[in-house]
C-alpha cells in the first residue's frame, strides 16, 4: 500500500512551532522521568516500611513500570482522537492531563497521613499519566512531519527528539540540585513535593503555548472526516500493512533501546561492574545527553542531504564501534577517558532520531497518529519493562554485556537503514513510496 505524502513544497513550519513542540516533549519527558530518579523516596513515602530488600525493590520498581501500562491504552484512545479530530486538540488535552496529574501527584497525601489510600491515588495518578504520555511523543513527530517540506523532514524530527534528551537532561540536575540541598529525612517529608511542583509549572505554561499552534495543513485538508470506532470492514486495509507495522515496531525497538541504555541504564550498569567515581560519572551522563542532542539534529542534517538508509548504516557502524570502545576503555583503560568516551558514544547514539522520519511516513494520514502511537507504545512498553532487568541480569555476569547489546542494536539498524536505502522510492521523499 503506497504511502500517503505528508507535505507539499508550500507548507512550513515557524521557529516559534517548532520551539513550543520541542518544548511541550522536553516538559512531558521531565515529567515522566521524576518517578524514576525519586523513585526510592516516593516508595518511602507512599508505601509502608519494611525490612524485606526484595519487596523494597519491587515497590520501587512497580513505580516506574505503572506509567509503561497504560500508555498503550492511551496511544489508542488519544491517537484515534488526534486522527478524527486533529493534532491540536489531542496535544492539548496530553498536556492538560499530564499537567493535572503532576499537581495533584504533588498534592497527595503520605502513607503516614491516609495509609492505604495514598498508594492507591498515587497510582491512579502515575496511570492517568501514562495513558496521556503514550500519544503525547508520536503527536510531536507528526505535527511537526505534517508541516514542513519533506527535503527538510529529518532535520526538523531530529529537534524533536533530541528535546526528549533535554527533558531527561533537566531531570538530572533538578534532582542534583534537590539531593545536595535536602537530607533524606526531609525528602521523604515534604522534599519529595519539589520536583512535581516544577513539573506541573512547567507543564501549565507549555499548555498555554500550546494552544496558540494551528492545526496541521495535511488533516485540515483531509476530505473524509471519521467516526472515533472504525467497523471492522474499514479497519481491514490498515491490518494488512504488515510490512509497516513490522518495520514501526523494529525501528521503535531501536530508539527504546538506545534510550534507555545510553541515557538512563548506563550509569548504573557501569557502576556495577567498574569503580569510576560517581560525581564523573553523573558528570559524563549529563554531558553524553547534551552530545546526544547534537548527535541527532547532526544525523538530521545529514539524512536530508545524503538520504535515511545510507545515514543509518553509516551511524549504525560508527555506534557498533564506539559502544565496543567504550567498554574496552572501561576494562583496560580504568575510564581515564570516561568524558571523552561517554560524549562520543552519546554522539553516536542520536542516529535514534531517524526512526521518527521512517515512522511518520509509514501510514496514511486519517489513522497516522493512531498506528504510529500504538506500534510505538506496545514496544515501548516491552522494552522499558523487561530490558532493565535482563540488562542488568546479563551485566552481573559478562561486564561488557551493555556494549554487545548495543552492538546487537547497531546490527539491526544497519539492516533497517539498508532496506530503506534499497526502497527507490525512499530515496526520494516527494513521492509515495510501497512497502
Amino acid at each position: 500500500m503506497p504511502f500517503v505524502a505528508l507535505s507539499d513544497s508550500s507548507s512550513s513550519v515557524s521557529p516559534k512551532q517548532l520551539m513550543i513542540i520541542c518544548a511541550s516533549n522536553a516538559v512531558t519527558y521531565f515529567d515522566f522521568l521524576i518517578y524514576l530518579f525519586m523513585a526510592d523516596i516516593i516508595s518511602s513515602t507512599f508505601f509502608p516500611a519494611n525490612d524485606d530488600p526484595i519487596l523494597a525493590k519491587m515497590q520501587v520498581l512497580s513505580l516506574f513500570i505503572a506509567g509503561y501500562l497504560t500508555r498503550p491504552i492511551g496511544a489508542m484512545l488519544l491517537g484515534r482522537y488526534a486522527d478524527v479530530k486533529g493534532r491540536r486538540p489531542a496535544l492539548l488535552i496530553s498536556m492538560s492531563c499530564i499537567a493535572v496529574t503532576a499537581l495533584i501527584t504533588a498534592s497527595l497525601p503520605t502513607y503516614a497521613q491516609v495509609g492505604i489510600l495514598s498508594p492507591i491515588l498515587f497510582f491512579i495518578a502515575r496511570l492517568i499519566q501514562g495513558m496521556a504520555f503514550g500519544a503525547h511523543t508520536p503527536l510531536g513527530w507528526v505535527y511537526i512531519a505534517e508541516h514542513v517540506n519533506k527535503r527538510n523532514l529529518a532535520t526538523y524530527l531530529s529537534f524533536v527528539t533530541a528535546s526528549f534528551m533535554l527533558g531527561e537532561l533537566g531531570s538530572n540536575l533538578l534532582f542534583e540540585i534537590i539531593t545536595s540541598t535536602h537530607t533524606r529525612d526531609q525528602l521523604i517529608e515534604s522534599g519529595w513535593r519539589i520536583p512535581f511542583v516544577w513539573a506541573a509549572m512547567f507543564s501549565f505554561i507549555v499548555l498555554l503555548l500550546l494552544q496558540t499552534l494551528n492545526e496541521t495543513p495535511i488533516f485540515t485538508n483531509q476530505p473524509n472526516k471519521q467516526p472515533f470506532v472504525l467497523k471492522l470492514s474499514e479497519l481491514s486495509p490498515y491490518l494488512k500493512r504488515f510490512n509497516a507495522i513490522f518495520l514501526a515496531m523494529i525501528t521503535t525497538f531501536i530508539i527504546a533501546s538506545l534510550t534507555m541504555v545510553i541515557a538512563l541504564l548506563l550509569p548504573e550498569l557501569i557502576s556495577m561492574k567498574f569503580s569510576i567515581d560517581e560525581s564523573m560519572l553523573t558528570f559524563s551522563n549529563n554531558l553524553s545527553l547534551l552530545f546526544l542532542m547534537i548527535g541527532c539534529v547532526f544525523y538530521g542534517l545529514i539524512a536530508d542531504k545524503s538520504g535515511t538508509g545510507k545515514t543509518m548504516m553509516i551511524g549504525a557502524a560508527a555506534l557498533m564501534i564506539q559502544a565496543l570502545a567504550f567498554f574496552y576503555h572501561l576494562e583496560h583503560g580504568a575510564g581515564s577517558f570516561i568524558l571523552f568516551m561517554y560524549a562520543i558514544l552519546g554522539f553516536c547514539a542520536g542516529i535514534m532520531s531517524l526512526g521518527s522520519v521512517i515512522l511518520v511516513q509509514l501510514f496514511p494520514t486519517e489513522v497516522r497518529v493512531t498506528a504510529v502511537s500504538l506500534t510505538y507504545n506496545l514496544m515501548y512498553a516491552l522494552v522499558g519493562i523487561t530490558l532493565p532487568f535482563g540488562l542488568g541480569y546479563a551485566t552481573n555476569l559478562v561486564s561488557f554485556s551493555p556494549a554487545l547489546y548495543i552492538t546487537f542494536v547497531s546490527i539491526v539498524t544497519f539492516i533497517i537503514g539498508l532496506y530503506i536505502y534499497r526502497l527507490p522510492k525512499f530515496k526520494n521523499l516527494d513521492e509515495s513510496i510501497k512497502l
